[in-house]
Parts: structure tokens; C-alpha cells; sequence
């Protein structure tokens, strides 16, 4: 029999129209015709995305975020809200382009709207076009609304969105099965529902012996369960990498798994619940908190990290002290405040960073931030975007570690930290 294959996440299925419906709700993602009828592999938020996204320079690149609501389709008011922001982005497009080359960045960002207006939504989106690289990424978060055009992608949304909502697993136990699901935020994906089959019931039902030697007892089925809910673990890690994971189930299933799985080090929490009534809804609102309770110690980590570096003085504050850092490629580490932005444009040969109340001046870049933030990230350096620094000196947003870089695309992790996939892990993973 022939088998379709996810080339996001590698899984098989056995008819077309199950593929399709994976990669819509698992990935977010369609076949769009015009888009040359391609599957839309940048619509995935990853830390993939993100890098291509900023590595991207060729010619004005429109960076489109809005607010949505999260549907199937996108509503008829976040339709018009994409309108309205579009035709912004048009106008400012014909004071650089003229000719062929306007007309091709207004098909392509034309077919990247109809794309988003026939796709899904979360609670935010941005949607990215240029000569080459066209992405339609629905977010977890909802973004300030704007339109930026600027040599590079505005992609700090995306950044934000990736650290705050890490993806993760739920393993489902509920006795002589398991149910494995994954996601991000509050979208989860079926990976596997398995039962351990009942041999005495096989042999009622079927007059026949059932496939087994004899029948199991229900200490064995369980323990089938976790067998095999550890095999389909072991799979996915193979594909996307480890993920922090939370259990769901009795106590005492949870309790027994733990002791018994190999994978009980990328536990991050456990949510006592009855395994067979929950729905991807329910496991996912049970499953957030958790999640949200281990990134929120990751950057309280981060944050101890600056205050000790910043004690041995290999810390510079400031936005122009960063850019000289960036600039000499000694950033290792860099945090930014959330809030934190700065319109302004290049000067002195790209050595000073000069602010500017008039955006519409030429050369000016909505948000310098996130131009060091983009610089840094490609030297190599790990971007942190914090609430707020609480160290250094008063009115200073922006803070530098200084060091050698992990290296370009690399994200450092905490030493305790339970690697992300798509994100290079560093330190120690389960």
C-alpha cells in the first residue's frame, strides 16, 4: 500500500486526505495554488524559520503583524484588518520599487494574503515578503500591529513567540493504553492512540485463540502500555528532537511510568486527571501551565546569569555599547526587554546607531532593537527577551554578555533546560 509522508515531522498515513488534515492541524500549514501549489514549509513556527527569516536580505522586505482570533479560517474582520495593512505596505512599496520590480513584490505579497485570508489563525500573525522568501506563520502571541519595510525582516515577534511558547509533548495514561500528543501553546496534535488489546476479550469475540500465549495480566498490559508509549517517545525524538513533556493520568500510573521510563528526565510536570475522558482541548489547558511554569524558570536562569556576568564585569548596557560589541562579534549573550523600541537608522558606515523621530525619513529603520537583536543571533549569540533587565544602570534596556559566540544559529540552554526541538541543545537533555 502506498504511504503519504509529512516532510515536517516524518510521519506515514495511508491516504492522502489524512496527510492533508495533519498538515493543517498539526502544522498549520496548506497547499496554496498560488504559491506555485507548494506546500508552505515557512509557515511553521520554528527556530529554522527564524533563522532563514533573518539571514534574508535581499532587497525591501515587508514584515506584516496583526491581532487575530484563532479559527479554522480567518474571520472576516482579521481579512480586512491583512487588507488594510497590505495596502499600507503598497504605498510605502512604490517610494522604493518602480516598474517590474513593483509589480512582482505586489503579486507576491497579493498571493501571500489570499494565502493567510483562506488559512488558519491563532491569536496572532505575521507574514513576511520579499524577492525570494514569502512566510505565512500564525502565532501563539498577538504581535503589536504594524507594517515594517526595511532591508531585513522585522522577525522579533517570532523570537518572542518561540521563547515564550516552547513546543512540547503530552503522554496520556490511562491504564492498558496511552495517548502521545504535540504542539505549541494550545494547539496539540494526535501523535499516537494506543490500547494494549485484551486477549480474553479477542477470544469471546472471535471464538478463535487470541495472538498472544496467554492472557496478560492487567499489571502486564499496563506495562505493555508504557512500552510501547516509550517506543513512540523514542520515535519522535528521532525526528524533532526531545521536547519537554508532561503527564496526564492517575497518580499512580504516572508515579509507576516515571519510575520505569526511560524518558522520566524530560518530565516537567504531571496533571492528575482521569487519561480516557480528556480531549486535545482539555490536555492542552491542563498542559500550558506547566509549560509556561518551566520557561518562566528558564529566564529566571537567564537573568541570574546576566547578574553574575554583569559582578565580573563582562557585561556592557546600552544600545550603542551592544551594536560596538555586535559589531566586533564579542556578544555570547544578549538580553532585550519586551517593550523595548527604538526607531532609528545607520550612520558613520554602519558604526553608529543615530535615533530618529521621523520614520518616514529615508534609511530609517522602525526598530534598530531588533536590527542588534537579528545581528547578534546571526554572530552566534543567544537572544533572551526578558520583561524586565532589573540589573544595571537606570534607563538601560538592553544588556551584553561578553564572550566568544556558541556559534551562528546555536540557542544555549540552561544547564538543566530540556533541549527544544529544532533548537540546538546545549547542556544536559534527558
Amino acid at each position: 500500500m502506498a504511504t503519504w509522508h509529512c516532510p515536517v515531522c516524518g510521519l506515514n498515513f495511508a491516504f492522502h486526505s489524512e496527510l492533508d488534515w495533519h498538515i493543517r492541524e498539526a502544522h498549520c500549514m496548506k497547499r496554496t495554488a498560488g504559491l506555485a501549489g507548494q506546500l508552505e514549509r515557512q509557515a511553521v513556527l520554528s527556530w529554522s524559520l527564524l533563522r532563514q527569516l533573518q539571514a534574508a536580505s535581499v532587497g525591501p522586505s515587508v514584515s506584516l503583524f496583526l491581532w487575530t482570533t484563532p479559527a479554522a479560517v480567518m474571520t472576516a474582520h482579521d481579512a480586512a484588518n491583512l487588507r488594510r495593512l497590505a495596502s499600507q505596505a503598497r504605498e510605502k512599496l512604490a517610494h522604493q520599487l518602480k516598474g517590474p520590480e513593483l509589480e512582482h513584490m505586489e503579486t507576491r505579497l497579493d498571493e501571500a494574503v489570499r494565502a493567510a485570508e483562506n488559512g488558519p489563525t491563532d491569536h496572532g500573525l505575521a507574514l513576511f515578503v520579499s524577492m525570494a522568501e514569502t512566510a505565512v506563520v500564525p502565532l501563539p502571541s498577538s504581535p503589536r500591529e504594524r507594517v515594517s519595510i526595511n532591508p531585513r525582516f522585522a522577525t522579533r515577534d517570532l523570537l518572542e513567540s518561540l521563547e515564550a511558547f516552547p513546543p512540547y509533548r503530552a503522554l496520556v495514561l490511562r491504564g492498558p493504553g496511552f495517548r502521545l500528543l504535540e504542539g505549541r501553546a494550545q494547539r496539540l496534535s494526535e501523535v499516537r492512540d494506543w490500547q494494549v488489546p485484551n486477549p480474553s476479550l479477542w477470544r469471546a469475540r472471535r471464538g478463535d485463540s487470541p495472538p498472544y500465549g496467554r492472557c496478560w495480566t492487567p499489571r502486564q498490559r499496563r506495562l505493555a502500555a508504557f512500552e510501547s508509549a516509550d517506543q513512540a517517545i523514542g520515535e519522535r525524538v528521532a525526528i524533532v528532537g526531545r521536547l519537554p513533556l508532561v503527564l496526564l493520568g492517575r497518580k499512580e500510573l504516572m508515579a509507576q511510568y516515571r519510575r520505569l521510563s526511560p524518558h522520566s528526565a524530560s518530565v516537567i510536570g504531571e496533571v492528575p486527571a482521569w487519561g480516557a475522558m480528556l480531549s486535545k482541548a482539555d490536555v492542552a489547558e491542563r498542559a500550558v501551565p506547566l509549560v509556561a511554569a518551566w520557561r518562566e524558570a528558564h529566564t529566571k536562569q537567564y537573568l541570574e546569569a546576566l547578574h553574575e556576568a554583569d559582578r565580573q564585569g563582562h557585561v556592557v548596557w546600552g544600545l550603542q555599547a551592544v551594536w560596538d560589541a555586535v559589531g566586533a562579534g564579542q556578544v555570547q549573550r544578549l538580553w532585550v526587554e519586551r517593550d523595548y523600541w527604538e526607531p532609528g537608522r545607520l550612520g558613520e558606515g554602519g558604526k553608529r546607531l543615530l535615533g530618529t523621530p521621523d520614520l518616514e525619513a529615508p534609511g530609517v529603520t522602525e526598530d534598530v532593537v531588533d536590527l542588534v537583536m537579528e545581528r547578534a543571533a546571526l554572530a552566534g549569540a543567544h537572544v533572551e527577551i526578558v520583561e524586565r533587565l532589573g540589573y544595571g544602570r537606570a534607563g538601560d534596556r538592553i544588556a551584553a554578555q561578553l564572550g566568544t559566540p556558541a556559534g551562528a544559529g546555536e540557542q544555549p540552554q540552561p544547564a538543566q533546560a530540556v533541549a527544544v526541538a529544532d533548537q540546538p541543545p546545549t547542556g544536559t537533555a534527558a
